[in-house]
């Protein structure tokens, strides 16, 4: 019983810091761009129809393994069309990015596995090895994400990007 406690407990504080953390993204826009980060997981429920059904719910209790999917939502409060944007978000510490699961609509999504220096495409991607041996990143190497928008962000316009993430 003390086990599964501790495991709450840690469980319950990690998702506070995430949470935190997660506060960490960045749109380099001008003023008015606005984001909010969530953070959530899926879970089936049986609807009043008696039919299953996937909704997302806050990420309050997770224990490693699960699955957590971050999102961002932007808005564009500003008096004009935001140009050149892009956000910038680190993959959670205790976390890995799953595969594949960036999403971002008309977005250019790019990765990196330098604490956010530099960005690319997963194929353009290496890591350095102990032994000063370069290797292919994988998505366990990914430390931020960035997706750049190819359009202007029109005033007053919203929308939001995705990942996902297991816990380790």
């Amino acid at each position: 019983m003390k086990a599964y406690c501790r495991a709450t407990i840690i469980c319950s504080l990690f998702v506070v810091f995430m949470v935190l953390l997660c506060g960490n993204a960045q749109a380099n826009a001008d003023k008015g761009m606005t984001l909010k980060v969530m953070v959530e997981q899926e879970t089936v429920i049986t609807n009043e129809k008696g039919r299953k059904e996937t909704r997302r719910i806050a990420a309050t209790k997770i224990v490693p393994g699960d699955e957590v999917i971050y999102t961002i939502h932007y808005l564009n409060s500003g008096d004009k069309p935001a140009e050149n944007v892009f956000i910038s978000m680190p993959v959670a510490e205790h976390t890995r990015y799953r595969s594949g699961s960036a999403r971002g609509g008309e977005t250019g999504i790019s990765f990196s596995v330098d604490k956010g220096k530099n960005f690319g495409a997963p194929a353009d991607l290496s890591v350095k090895l102990d032994n000063g041996r370069m290797r292919p990143a994988t998505a366990a190497d990914y430390t931020h994400i960035k997706w750049k928008f190819k359009t202007p962000v029109p005033t007053g316009a919203s929308g939001a990007v995705s990942y996902r993430a297991l816990l380790n």
